[in-house]
This record gives structure tokens, C-alpha cells and sequence, in this order.
């Protein structure tokens, strides 16, 4: 076993000394077999046998036929059959209950497990108890999720491949694998959320994407459809585009609970790897190899997919030939309205229709830009159409000052709150204009904003930066904290972190006001310098 797959298999010994660690061994306790937490669930403990199990049929791991692990799994397994309700389903106890996404979830570890204990478990007592029982929780749960419904797009693709997957392991069972069949076509049906470019729905390159990609692998080697591999590839391509300097993904485009959240690649391990073993594909051999190479000498702990390497044997004999991601690239994600840009000196994002819609980063060090405008029931400039062309960039946005008017007629109640304000005519009484162009320079951006139309609005121009950051100025040098401020009235200013120096300005303040409204965007989490000018202004701000 090479160095890489070794590591990959001590994250597994890891993860399952954890889990034989804090499970609940009392029977006296109704939790008993479940890993010890806040609430009761079964997710947590079906996760973590999966990865104990593949550990467990491993000869090279200290797990290899445990007897201590073989009773832990088997109060374990006994848990999660008492959890799963009568339908089948399992709960999300933080929120979803008789869940049939949540159930396909656990089910895809429980037949990773199953699929295990059949390629390498022998014919003992031990190995034959638990296929059986796995077998009957499987059979129970996929009731559940054809029964049940789903609240989010990865949702579907997650269901149809549970019930795929149980069509084909119980196909004796004509009746039941029609029925699993039939639903599963109805979802398909909708047709696979994913463009051109490789984005899902959720654009969520933090989480979901991989969870889609997972069903999708799913789908491919259950139907044998390469269809759904298409669906994979062009994801893992696009990926490529979101990996910052610093091999940190870019998430604040995501739609979900990862957005602006900082993760390495690392989930998506098993997915290039897979890829790269069917396909061949150097550029997805390199991501695999640099993933986990850089996951070892950070001495972080392995993605938890040994389950799913030790089933496959192309993946498990894999021998990596390249290393990287690509260092350098400009794509422009028009359904998703994201442009990345990528070069030697920096990296940047902008984004259409948010209100934070610039992200500039170099090496780990990264800033954000806002523009505060406070206009009638407008709060920040929200770009409304981002054109690119060569190093060029234009951020555009339209927004009218306006008013209710009386209504022409009497309404029917006096009610504010039970009245139809949508039927009222508005008065516009102006509007305000903003333009910002960004030009790219070898070390840095030039930005230029322009407004026109209505006069004397304060905007205010916000740059989020990290707290703990070091900032230098001809009259003042301080340290960032997070919640605080400062208006940088002239000059420019140097920004140092974590080796890391950047140099943005020159400062203006034509006024002081920072915004005092409800749903005025407030940055806690960081140090916020601002730069506030009147309407209409015409103003040039470098990053460097």
C-alpha cells in the first residue's frame, strides 16, 4: 500500500477509534450503539460503520478482524434499526423528520457497507449477521424514500440513486424493484440541474455540487449510462475555476449554508479520482494526486472515502502520474454570472446580483468590496448585468427613488397590513445611475466608479478585510478587529496579513455616514475601511 492510500486508510483507524470511543455501550441507555451527541440520530453512527467496516476488512489496518470493533457494530447496527421509523424513513433531528433525502443519504453509506461486507467479508457468523441485518434495513429504508418527498434540487438526485441502487440489489423482488423503479423515473424526468459550464443548481462548490456528483456516479455505475458521468466531468472541470491561490475553494457564490465558508478540495478526493481511473484523464489525475498529497503533508485528517477506494479495484491500484491544479485561467460563467480570474500575482471574483460582488485575494490574503447606497428601499449596489471582455470588466446597476400614492379609490378595509400595496401607483421622483469598471493590471486592479443621476446621496465605498490584519498609513497604523471601522480620507493604505501585503486607495471622505438602517449589511466578522464621497462622483481606486 502506497504512502497516499495508507494515509487515506489511518483517517479511517482514526475515525473509527473515535467512533468505537464515544459510542453508547449501556443497554440500559436508549441510546445504546449510538454515537454520543446532543440529540439522538442514526445518521452519525451510520456514517462512521461504514468507515469502521471498511477498516475492519482491511488486512493491512490494526481493525483487520477486531473483535472489540465486530461488537461495537453489532450494538450499533441494533441502534439503527430501532431508529428507523415505521415507514422506513430516518430522521434529521435538527430539522427533518420521516425524511426521505436524509434517509437516501444514510442509505448510500449503508450499501457502501453492505457492498463491503459481500466483496471481501468471509462466511462466519459475524459477516452473515450483519449482511442480514443490513439487508433488512436497507429494504425498510427504501420504502421510506419512495414514499416520501424532498425541500432541496440535490435532493432528487440523491433519492433517485438510493432507489436505483435498490432496484437493482433486490431486482428478485420484481414488484418492489418496479415500484423503486417507477419512482425513480419521476424524478429523472425533471432532467439533471446541471449547464454547460458544470454548475448546479445550488452552485454550491463548498457542499452540494459533490453531493450531486455522487449520485450521479451513483446513477452511472447502477445503469451504465455515461450520461450521468458527463454530468461529473463537466462539474470537476469547473471546479478548477474556483480554486483560489491558497487551494481554498471559492464558495460566496454558493446558495447554501457553505457560502463564505473557507474548505480545501477535499471532498471531492474520490470523485477526480474515480474520474481519472475511468478516463484516464491527466488534468483529473493531477487534482486527485494533489488533494491527498496535500491533505497528508498538512497533516490534516483523510476524507473519510476508504469505503468507497477498497470497493473499487481501479481506484484502490490507481498510480498517480501528474500533480496540480491550473494555476492560471479566466472564465466567465454566464448562467451563473461569476467571473474568475486567475493569474500569477492574484486572484479575483466578481459576482452579479450581490450586494458583495468583488473578491480580490492574493496567496491566503483576501479582501471583499461592497457599495453602500442607502436609496430609498435600496441598501447596497447590486449589479444587475456584469460584461467582460480581454482584462475589461463593467458592473451595472439601475434604481429608482419612488413613493406610494394614495389609492384612486377607496380600498375595501383600513387595514395597512390587509391592504394590497401592490395595487398602488408609484411616484418615481429619481433615480440613481452606478457604474463600476474594473481594469486588471499586472499587480493589482484599477476601479472606477461613476455614478449619475439623483445628487447629495452619501455612498459609501467598503472594503472587508480579515481581522488581524496590519494597516500602514502616512498618519495612523493599527490592527484590524473584528466589528470595527475606519474612513480612509486620503492616501493610500498597506494591508499586511499572514506575509501577505496589498496596497489600496487613494481614501476619500465627503462624509461620515456609514448606514444606520434595518437590513443594512453589517460586517461583525471583520474590519470594515470605508471611503465616502456625495453623488455624483467620478472616482479611480487601485488594489495592488
Amino acid at each position: 500500500m502506497n504512502r497516499l492510500y495508507e494515509h487515506l486508510m489511518r483517517g479511517a483507524e482514526v475515525r473509527t477509534a473515535d467512533f468505537m470511543k464515544n459510542q453508547v455501550k449501556d443497554p440500559q441507555d436508549i441510546r445504546c450503539g449510538a454515537i454520543r451527541s446532543e440529540i439522538r440520530e442514526a445518521k452519525p453512527t451510520i456514517y462512521a460503520m461504514a468507515t469502521a467496516i471498511s477498516v475492519y476488512l482491511t488486512p493491512e489496518s490494526r481493525y483487520y478482524h477486531s473483535r472489540e470493533l465486530e461488537e461495537t457494530l453489532k450494538l450499533a447496527i441494533d441502534f439503527v434499526a430501532r431508529e428507523q421509523r415505521s415507514n422506513g424513513s430516518f430522521d434529521y433531528t435538527s430539522c427533518n423528520f420521516l425524511s426521505a433525502p436524509d434517509t437516501s443519504f444514510c442509505f448510500k453509506r449503508l450499501i457502501a457497507a453492505y457492498r463491503l461486507l459481500v466483496k471481501y467479508g468471509d462466511d462466519g457468523a459475524f459477516i452473515n449477521g450483519m449482511k442480514e441485518r443490513y439487508l433488512h434495513v436497507l429494504h425498510q429504508a427504501l420504502n421510506g424514500i419512495a414514499e416520501g418527498g424532498f425541500h432541496t434540487p440535490n435532493h432528487r438526485w440523491g433519492i433517485s440513486a438510493a432507489l436505483i441502487q435498490g432496484a437493482n440489489l433486490f431486482a428478485d423482488e420484481a414488484d418492489f424493484a418496479k415500484r423503486l423503479r417507477d419512482r425513480a423515473a419521476q424524478y429523472l424526468n425533471e432532467g439533471i440541474d446541471g449547464d454547460e459550464d458544470g454548475e448546479y443548481a445550488e452552485r454550491s462548490t463548498g457542499n452540494y455540487n459533490a453531493v450531486v456528483n455522487n449520485a450521479m456516479i451513483a446513477l452511472y455505475e447502477e445503469t451504465g449510462d455515461d450520461k450521468y458521468l458527463g454530468y461529473v466531468r463537466r462539474n470537476l472541470r469547473m471546479m478548477f475555476y474556483y480554486i483560489d491561490p491558497d487551494d481554498t475553494i471559492f464558495t460566496q457564490n454558493s446558495t447554501r449554508q457553505d457560502q463564505g465558508k473557507q474548505m480545501y478540495a477535499d471532498k471531492y478526493f474520490y470523485q477526480y479520482l474515480f474520474m481519472a481511473a475511468h478516463d484516464g484523464d491527466p488534468d483529473f489525475d493531477a487534482a486527485a494526486c494533489k488533494i491527498i498529497t496535500d491533505n497528508t503533508d498538512r497533516g490534516d485528517l483523510a476524507p473519510d472515502c476508504w469505503h468507497i477506494v477498497l470497493r473499487h479495484e481501479e481506484m484502490l491500484h490507481h498510480e498517480f502520474t501528474h500533480y496540480g491544479f491550473p494555476t492560471e485561467y479566466r472564465k466567465f460563467f454566464r448562467h451563473a454570472g461569476v467571473l474568475r480570474v486567475r493569474n500569477r500575482n492574484y486572484c479575483y471574483t466578481l459576482i452579479n446580483g450581490k450586494s458583495s460582488f468583488l473578491y480580490y485575494k492574493k496567496g491566503g490574503f483576501g479582501v471583499g468590496m461592497k457599495i453602500g447606497e442607502s436609496y430609498c428601499d435600496i441598501r447596497n449596489f447590486i449589479p444587475q448585468q456584469i460584461q467582460s471582455e480581454g482584462k475589461m470588466s463593467r458592473l451595472e446597476a439601475v434604481n429608482d427613488g419612488w413613493y406610494y400614492l394614495p389609492f384612486d379609490e377607496k380600498p375595501e378595509t383600513s387595514d395597512w397590513w390587509k391592504m394590497d400595496q401592490s395595487k398602488r401607483k408609484k411616484l418615481v421622483s429619481s433615480q440613481i445611475h452606478t457604474i463600476l469598471e474594473i481594469e486588471e493590471e499586472e499587480q493589482g486592479l484599477k476601479l472606477h466608479l461613476h455614478t449619475d443621476g439623483i445628487d447629495r446621496l452619501p455612498l459609501r465605498v467598503e472594503f472587508d478585510i480579515p481581522k488581524g490584519t496590519q494597516l500602514e498609513h502616512p498618519a495612523f497604523a493599527l490592527t484590524a478587529d473584528a466589528g470595527q471601522h475606519l474612513i480612509l480620507r486620503d492616501g493610500y493604505v498597506t494591508l499586511r496579513y499572514e506575509g501577505e501585503e496589498m496596497r489600496l486607495g487613494p481614501g476619500f471622505a465627503e462624509h461620515e455616514f456609514k448606514g444606520h438602517y434595518q437590513y443594512e449589511e453589517i460586517n461583525i466578522g471583520g474590519f470594515t475601511l470605508y471611503m465616502n464621497a456625495y453623488t455624483p462622483l467620478d472616482r479611480t481606486i487601485t488594489i495592488r
